[in-house]
């Protein structure tokens, strides 16, 4: 820091290619406190690049009906294919029988703890 001669203040540090010019304002936004931006008039899109009056649709009537129709369609096969799943997982003998192995060694792994319980209880 360089200090300059006469004054006991350092001076701040600026960067050798910084402009000692004040920073430029937007006309835009200089105003004073209370000033106010104007408010759209009504009628007026919200941008000054956009056409007054109301939105144009994305999607004609006839489209979103399409849409709506695939979507029902679409929902019907998924509500169906779930009843499906459901009644499957719910039906309890062919439930034993796709799992008949892991079944068996549970009962008897239960069977021999059980057992072991009541032999130990008798003593």
């Amino acid at each position: 820091m360089s200090e300059q001669p006469g004054s006991g203040a350092p001076e701040p540090y600026r960067p050798e290619d910084a402009d000692s010019s004040p920073p430029a304002r937007n006309p835009g936004r200089d105003r004073s406190s209370g000033e106010r931006a104007p408010a759209p008039q009504r009628g007026a899109g919200a941008s000054p690049h956009t056409p007054p009056g109301p939105p144009r649709p994305k999607r004609t009537s006839a489209q979103i009906r399409a849409d709506m129709d695939r979507q029902r369609e679409d929902l019907g096969q998924s509500v169906d294919a779930l009843r499906d799943r459901v009644t499957e997982i719910t039906d309890w003998r062919s439930q034993i029988k796709k799992h008949r192995r892991s079944i068996v060694v549970g009962a008897v792994a239960t069977g021999f703890v059980v057992g072991g319980l009541m032999a130990l209880r008798r003593r």
